[in-house]
């Protein structure tokens, strides 16, 4: 019984040793899972923080891109409306430019056309002293009344040589009468003058001189003095007209001081001539 009795007693206890270490077990078991499952639902609550922070981070990144495209979009159209602005000015400032210079341009085409006005006009004078001046050649060429009476009587005996006479005088006076009115017209290409403009009314005017510089020394070139001052102021004239054509490859203002010159030099030349063919200029 004794023996028996100790048997009995080691499987119980043994029993109860391996239910404890059982219960143990099953203790540490739960309490692993329970930290497993702890740590698994740690672990989600931190990657779901970490996947908000995220998130959070990626939206501000997005909201920060946004506003700088926002903002550079700001800028470039601030630039281009600048950009734009500036066109419209420069346009504008174009424009009150291209106004000045055709006001300026019509300002000047205006000058030049008073300024050949007022050389056609010195012309229009010298053709008037140079007609007035043929005018009286052909005064002292008529017939007083004395002088036709006379003719008249003789007319009945000394017809057949009156006739060709008369008819002689008359073919001369109509001649110079249509030398003096086309004395007017002049052709400068003819004369080899290039010009256009006041530059053209110049030319007119040298080229009347030379006419009236051939008169002179038709009617009083045996005169050595004349002949030595047709010889100075065809010189004279002939400067002139390089002056002129030279004057037209200058720029305005220059050219028209140049015409200014020209002009008073003609003035001084046409003076001299009339004078010298006794016509008060």
């Amino acid at each position: 019984m004794g023996k028996l009795t100790t048997y009995r007693d080691k499987r119980a206890e043994l029993r109860a040793r391996a239910s404890a270490l059982k219960a143990t077990a099953m203790t540490e078991a739960k309490l692993a899972a329970k930290e497993a499952r702890l740590k698994a639902k740690e672990a989600h609550r931190v990657q779901l923080a970490e996947a908000k922070e995220r998130a959070k981070l990626e939206g501000k990144n997005a909201d920060r891109k946004a506003k700088r495209e926002t903002k550079r979009a700001e800028r470039q159209d601030a630039l281009a409306a600048k950009a734009a602005k500036r066109d419209i000015k420069g346009e504008k400032a174009l424009s009150r430019q291209e106004r000045a210079t055709l006001k300026r341009e019509a300002k000047l085409q205006a000058k030049d056309r008073k300024m050949a006005e007022k050389i056609d006009a010195a012309g229009r004078k010298h053709e008037y002293q140079v007609a007035e001046m043929e005018l009286k050649k052909l005064e002292g060429a008529k017939l007083g009344k004395e002088d036709v009476q006379r003719w008249l009587s003789l007319a009945k005996v000394a017809t057949p040589v009156l006739l060709p006479l008369a008819y002689k005088l008359v073919s001369n006076l109509q001649g110079s009468a249509d030398k003096s009115a086309g004395a007017g017209s002049v052709d400068l290409k003819a004369a080899g003058i290039n010009a256009t403009g006041p530059g053209a009314a110049l030319g007119g005017r040298i080229v009347r001189l030379e006419q009236t510089l051939g008169q002179l020394d038709v009617s009083r070139g045996d005169d050595r003095q004349i002949k030595d001052f047709i010889a100075s102021t065809r010189s004279r004239l002939q400067d002139l007209r390089t002056a002129v054509e030279t004057a037209e490859s200058t720029p305005t203002a220059q050219r028209r001081e140049v015409h200014t010159a020209i002009s008073g030099e003609l003035d001084r030349v046409n003076k001299d001539v009339f004078a010298r063919l006794g016509v008060k200029a």
